[in-house]
């Protein structure tokens, strides 16, 4: 099996991953905020929603490198092995940082690892977006269009990723109240209104990992 198949195959794996972990995690959604369940079950439905979100926080910084590496070995981008491996370690890093905030048994590491990954992604968003639009101006590295408007729908899903977690941010005091033997119609009156704040980004998701897709399978662009 060729590098390149191998390329193509975790990609294709990627937005398996990507779009049906967010679909758990969507589905999930619904039995969190759900106050015919009691704290417990919702508390294991908010486990449910945590595990099947960490689909999507390894597909995203893993998608990049994989389809411009394909890209360079097709000959539709012009990357040097130094810009590449760059892009690996910049991409791996990003992973490293979203696995450690993920299973870190140090609250406070957490905290500071969520924050430093929270904060990365406008910058990533405004490097992206720069290098697709010069690049769709002057096609000189990414000489295929439809490369540069994938990594434009990717600057979309990062900043509809931010504003899922910035919607939980108001969730998450007051479902911490819940587990706490708190519970009040006002706690569950922001949960689910937070809850419902997130939709749009969701389903903004959804529709940006299946345009990547079709501009990959040449459908569309």
């Amino acid at each position: 099996m060729s590098v390149f198949l191998i390329l193509k195959l975790i990609h294709v794996l990627l937005f398996a991953l990507w779009l049906g972990t967010d679909m758990g995690t969507y589905y999930s959604s619904k039995f969190v905020v759900d106050t015919k369940l009691t704290p417990a079950q919702r508390a294991t439905a908010m486990n449910i929603l945590l595990g099947c979100d960490l689909g999507p926080r390894v597909a995203m910084p893993l998608v990049t490198p994989t389809g411009l590496h394909m890209a360079s070995l097709m000959g539709i981008a012009n990357l040097s092995h130094g810009v590449l491996t760059g892009i690996w370690a910049i991409s791996i890093l990003w992973l490293v940082l979203v696995l450690g905030a993920h299973f870190s048994k140090n609250d406070q590491l957490k905290k500071k690892l969520k924050s430093i990954d929270f904060w990365i992604r406008p910058l990533l968003v405004l490097v992206i977006g720069v290098v697709a639009i010069y690049n769709l101006m002057h096609p000189t590295h990414l000489v295929a269009p439809f490369l540069n408007y994938k990594l434009l729908v990717l600057c979309g899903l990062i900043l509809c990723g931010l504003g899922i977690r910035t919607q939980l941010s108001k969730f998450t005091p007051a479902f911490i109240n819940l587990v706490t033997g708190n519970e009040t119609p006002e706690v569950n009156a922001i949960m689910k209104r937070r809850m419902n704040n997130c939709l749009p980004y969701v389903y903004g998701i959804w529709v940006g990992t299946i345009a990547c897709a079709a501009l990959g399978l040449h459908l569309i662009g």
